[in-house]
């Protein structure tokens, strides 16, 4: 079992995390606001949403169908870091069925009701105790848990799950009012050919959609 590396660089977890909760607070924001009642502001809302609610998805099932089973095996005879990974497996079960439920409540011709409201408190309230979670019990275990074979093949996992149609979506949208640190580090895994088309076809794209209400 590796010990002790340093080959595991979670900066775009953590960034992934980070634009996990600027979109809920932004369609907690919206709701607020009453934006879905307005039909120029609907059409951004949802596209907020739609992109939110896919790269969750994305994230989550990556997690469940590829990282959490490679940790598993690294920690056979871990109970406590075993549990650690079910209790998360188990919050992602919690946080699908609220997806739905907006997802629902924001159906086209639905007017915004009370039972959106509370969806997206819900939401928000778990996904960010999933998220602190995560980080705080989960993601330490990583470096213990894998090695640097397994962590490149999480990452292809990853990669192939996006495809460069996700890509597309997924760089522009995870550096969205990312910090500048943040936007120069994860620049920094990229190919110098991927920051090109990054910066004259990604970002121009994703802006021109127009997500989340003014």
């Amino acid at each position: 079992m590796a010990k002790n590396k340093d080959y595991v660089d979670l900066t775009i977890m953590l960034v992934s995390h980070d634009a996990f909760r600027r979109d809920i607070r932004r369609l907690e924001k919206a709701v607020a606001g009453r934006s879905l009642e307005d039909p120029t502001a609907r059409k951004r809302v949802l596209t907020g949403w739609e992109i939110f609610k896919t790269q969750l998805l994305i994230h989550h099932e990556g997690e469940d169908r590829d990282l959490w089973p490679r940790m598993a095996k690294g920690f056979a005879n871990r109970p406590e870091a075993l549990s650690v990974l079910a209790e998360l497996e188990a919050e992602h079960e919690q946080i699908d069925p609220l997806l739905a439920r907006i997802e629902a409540a924001v159906a086209d011709g639905q007017p915004q009701t009370d039972e959106l409201a509370e969806a997206v408190t819900l939401l928000g309230d778990s996904l960010e105790t999933h998220l602190a979670h995560e980080e705080k019990d989960g993601l330490p275990y990583i470096q213990e848990a894998l090695t640097e074979k397994d962590w490149k093949a999480f990452i292809a996992d990853q990669r192939d799950s996006l495809g460069f149609k996700g890509a597309a979506e997924f760089f522009p949208w995870v550096l969205d009012e990312a910090t500048q640190e943040n936007v120069d580090k994860v620049s920094s895994v990229m190919p110098a050919p991927l920051r090109l088309v990054m910066k004259t076809m990604w970002t121009p794209a994703y802006q021109a959609r127009g997500s989340w209400a003014n």
